[in-house]
């Protein structure tokens, strides 16, 4: 064991710098996958436990309390499968936000995105602190005059507490100071249109009394439509939970959904209904995402990792062959000396995942705020990192595996060898072989030691393709979301610049039109609306469009945008869990029970309702939810697309000069909420792609002063006999930068052009989580190619710099040796 541990600590110490270099490279490998790991296995266990702690259905819904009756409840729990309903009574109002000067923060939002409810009437929810990072202790809900709004609010509108929440009901205004955020994992995720305000039993029975009183029912949403009209209405949630039988026989929350929808007369109605699987991967979108991206990262990591450990093993046994030769020769047993390898590059590897795997586990803390933003849920405490441990573990057998391997060579080293150390017989071979010429005579050293050792340099070629190839894809991911208009095109959705809603027998729209256009040409008007429909068990995103060709802005994989009332364009998550493609016939399930048959006419790649929607004409949405004709309404409502969308403020002045509160200009575009979710997402992703992109410029360092001191070491004798021959030190440090100039410049040209050739499908597929499954990257050539040159500068700087050494190799040294 004695000459085993010698061995050990000897070529630790002699080969320092290398093994440093590995530990480094494991360490950010480690550091990356262990946060990843960490941060996907914590916030998805505090999902799962706080929809536990508040004692979440395995199924919740909502709808109209004249649709939503008691008899349906006791229906619904008759089911053999069905523990309880809890029901919670609630309503619907139309809402703005105000800051405490009552400048307005938010404009006004209809009652169908809006759900009041008294504090304690059916889930136990937390409170945050001030400062977010912790729960209010003893809370006892809001005081009288006061509401509590879920965290996604500060996300999505930046509301703070002190502001107010205006509530019109039966067209008179009621203030509501805002006093605190509150975690929703059911419904607290800005993914969720609808949100959840909650009041003080006092202020809810008072106002729902005044809701009442109006004898508004909100039969304009009967059907399941989103209503724009502003009128308050009574609705109903409920919470359905699974018997313990049930659960024990696999049944879930998909399954309870398809159960209540064939088994009672409610679930053949147009409804709201969520399962728990269902809300938790709303609140889990983003984090999926980017952690896959993180988990590609950190795999990258580990390979490039790999490719210079391996490089560095082998190059040590070829520089050492007459120390590997001598202990051979004075007896050491040849698994001695393969053991003493493997154990260095053990320890050196050890060293560094044990550090990364610390690190992770004590900055992912840092990261839970900003998770919290997105997914509207706090984790309080860490749990075992058993994935990043397992991780860790296979990562270091892997590695030790190939080091095993490779130090077979070892065994294969003969006396001849190590007097030559290593050195192959001599042979003329005039392919790929270059002479010293005197013209370019620093490019001319490059090449003929490129070619001399073509393995060395591969390595450093691989990893500045895999470098290269992430950093552009970051940027490509960058570019796609640059500008607010790339970032709806980019997730597949739509927006309108302003919204006009209006009586018709006071204000025509003609009109409107003329004055809009005296401000700024329209590009595009249009209607929509919306409608959240039962589809197989399941709540389902509808939605109407009279002007089809703003969908077709958005990302269609294939096939075309509906012409014609029975086609509809639908999401690629709900095609792939259907098996639909273009061609095929869709059913749908009127509030009537009555079937209707739409022809798909193309897939849309939209984040809307995570890629479970479905786009139709307006007239084959009227026909479906059985709108009300314009004729009927209370006034007639467009959306529209400026020339120059700077100039909307100056609409809107024009209008209210004009017309005065006779055409209402409160944005109502479908997706008009969802532009600070999406500027957020970019933001996130803009900024990951920068640290990824520092990540790799620090492994391309690494890598070369890895590769350059092997190198440096193997190369001392020709680097003597070049000075004897009267070589500067300078042109053989710039001989040898150029090397890596080269060989990197050819690895970063390939990544750059894979990304471009197969970046937008590998990010399709990661982004196809939550719909985007045709995501195109943003990477213009010139682009790409300023980035290859900066890897490949990076590395030749890298490799100029480690390069010092040259001058320090002795002649005399030389001739002595």
């Amino acid at each position: 064991m004695e000459p085993l541990r010698t061995l050990v600590l000897a070529g630790l110490r002699k080969d320092k710098g290398t093994f440093v270099g590995l530990a480094l490279l494991l360490f950010l490998a480690a550091f990356a996958l262990t946060l990843t790991t960490s941060l996907f296995a914590d916030l998805s266990n505090r999902e799962e436990a706080l929809l536990d702690q508040i004692a979440a259905g395995d199924v919740f819904a909502n709808d109209l309390v004249s649709n939503l009756t008691d008899e349906d409840v006791d229906e619904i729990e008759a089911l053999p499968e069905v523990a309880e309903v809890k029901v919670t009574e609630a309503f619907a109002a139309s809402t703005r936000v105000e800051d405490a000067q009552g400048n307005e923060v938010v404009e006004s939002a209809p009652p169908s995105a809006s759900a009041y409810e008294a504090w304690g009437s059916s889930l136990d929810f937390n409170v945050f602190a001030d400062d977010l990072s912790s729960y209010r202790d003893n809370e006892r809900g809001p005081a009288d005059g006061e509401a509590y709004v879920r965290i996604a609010e500060r996300t999505l509108h930046n509301i703070q507490i002190g502001d107010y929440l205006a509530l019109d009901i039966g067209g008179r205004e009621t203030s509501l100071r805002v006093a605190a955020f509150y975690e929703d994992p059911q419904m607290g995720t800005p993914f969720m249109e609808t949100k959840r305000y909650l009041l003080s039993s006092g202020t809810f029975d008072e106002l729902l009394a005044e809701v009442e009183e109006t004898g508004a029912s909100g039969a304009g949403v009967s059907s399941g439509a989103v209503s724009m009209e502003k009128e308050a209405y009574p609705i109903r949630e409920i919470n359905v939970l699974l018997t313990p039988e049930a659960r024990s026989q696999g049944i879930d929350g998909h399954d309870l959904t398809q159960l209540i929808d064939d088994g009672t007369s409610w679930g053949e109605s147009a409804h709201t209904l969520f399962s728990r699987q269902t809300l938790a991967g709303y609140s889990l979108l983003v984090v999926q995402v980017i952690t896959a991206v993180l988990a590609v990262f950190s795999l990258l990591l580990f390979v490039v990792a790999l490719i210079l450990c391996l490089h560095t093993a082998s190059s040590s046994i070829q520089s050492g062959y007459a120390d590997w030769g001598v202990l051979k020769g004075v007896g050491l047993p040849r698994n001695v000396l393969r053991r003493a390898l493997v154990m260095q590059y053990a320890f050196a590897a050890l060293i560094g995942l044990v550090l990364g795997f610390v690190a992770g586990c004590l900055l992912e803390p840092l990261f839970w705020p900003m998770f919290l933003l997105i997914t509207g849920i706090l984790v309080v405490e860490a749990s075992f990192p058993w994935v990043g441990l397992c991780c860790c573990a296979a990562l270091l057998a892997a590695l030790m595996a190939c080091v095993a391997v490779l130090a077979r060579k070892i065994g294969h080293i003969t006396p001849l060898a190590a007097l030559r150390q290593g050195d192959g017989d001599i042979r003329f071979s005039p392919r790929g072989a270059s002479a010293i010429s005197g013209n370019r005579l620093r490019a001319s050293l490059a090449w003929r030691a490129i070619v001399s050792e073509k393995g060395r340099y591969a390595s450093i070629g691989i990893c500045s393709l895999l470098l290269c190839a992430f950093v552009a894809l970051c940027f490509g991911i960058g570019g796609a979301v640059a500008g607010d208009d790339a970032v709806y095109k980019a997730f597949g959705v739509w927006k309108s610049d302003g919204s006009v809603r209006f009586d018709g027998q006071e204000v025509s729209l003609d009109e409107v039109r003329e004055t809009i256009e005296g401000i700024s040409p329209i590009t595009r008007e249009w209607e929509e609306s919306a409608a959240v429909l039962n589809l197989n068990g399941e709540a389902c995103g509808f939605v109407g469009v009279s002007d089809t060709s703003v969908v077709e802005e958005a990302s269609i994989v294939s096939g075309r945008a509906p012409k014609h009332a029975n086609e509809a364009l639908i999401g690629l998550s709900l095609a792939r869990a259907k098996g639909l493609s273009v061609g095929d016939e869709l059913q749908v399930e009127k509030g009537n029970g009555e079937e209707r048959t739409y022809i798909v006419s193309g897939l849309l790649s939209s984040v809307f309702n995570g890629g479970n929607s479905v786009v139709l004409t307006y007239e084959g949405l009227q026909e479906l939810v059985e709108l009300k004709p314009e004729s009927e309404a209370s006034g007639i409502s467009r959306q529209y697309q400026l020339a120059d969308p700077d100039k909307v403020d100056e609409v809107v002045e024009a209008l209210a000069s004009r017309f005065g509160d006779s055409v209402d200009t409160e944005l109502t575009g479908l997706f008009g909420s969802a532009s600070n979710l999406l500027l957020l997402v970019r933001d996130m992703m803009t900024i990951m792609g920068y640290v990824m992109s520092a990540f790799a410029l620090v492994l391309a360092c690494v890598a070369v002063m890895l590769v350059s001191r092997r190198t440096l070491l193997s190369e001392r004798r020709d680097m003597g006999v070049y000075r004897a021959m009267g070589f500067t030190v300078a042109s053989l440090r710039a001989s040898f930068a150029l090397r890596f100039l080269g060989v990197s410049a050819v690895g970063a040209l390939a990544g750059s052009a894979l990304t471009m050739a197969a970046g937008g499908a590998l990010i399709s597929s990661l982004f196809g989580l939550f719909g985007v499954g045709a995501f195109s990257l943003a990477l213009p050539v010139w682009e790409a190619l300023a980035i290859s040159a900066a890897f490949a500068l990076a590395f030749a700087l890298s490799a100029f710099g480690m390069s010092g050494r040259i001058k320090d190799v002795s002649v005399r040294e030389l001739v002595v040796e």
